[in-house]
């Protein structure tokens, strides 16, 4: 087995959720930018749901690719099973964000925005 390929998923999938993170901690105005982008909705979507889970994809494969055989690796591919899943349904059906998945600020921000609209 080589060992190339579980490594740069490890990497992808890390670096993937650090971006992510940033973003949705939003501690400057930049890591904030894709609260108040012109995509909307795909872009929430984006940064809440489907980039987290592609990281974690990435990162369970790199597992799976490590650890060939035994109960790990059935559990691990159960877990990208269902991960697949949810990827596959937020980006085909028009699934709504969970409020919960939100940051604080972001909720606070969208409030301030519905209260000035309307």
């Amino acid at each position: 087995m080589h060992v190339v390929t579980p490594v740069l998923m490890l990497l992808a999938g890390v670096g993937l959720a650090a971006w992510n993170l940033w973003q949705r901690r939003g501690r400057t105005p930049a890591a904030r930018a894709w609260a108040r982008g012109l995509q909307g909705d795909w872009t929430r979507r984006s940064v809440l749901v489907v980039r987290p889970l592609i990281a974690l994809v990435l990162v369970l494969g790199a597992v799976v690719a490590w650890r060939e055989d035994g109960a790990l690796v059935v559990a691990v591919g159960a877990a990208i099973g269902v991960c697949l899943l949810l990827l596959g349904a937020f980006l085909v059906l028009p699934i709504p964000v969970p409020g919960f998945l939100e940051p604080g600020w972001c909720r606070e921000s969208r409030a301030r925005g519905r209260a000035h609209a309307g």
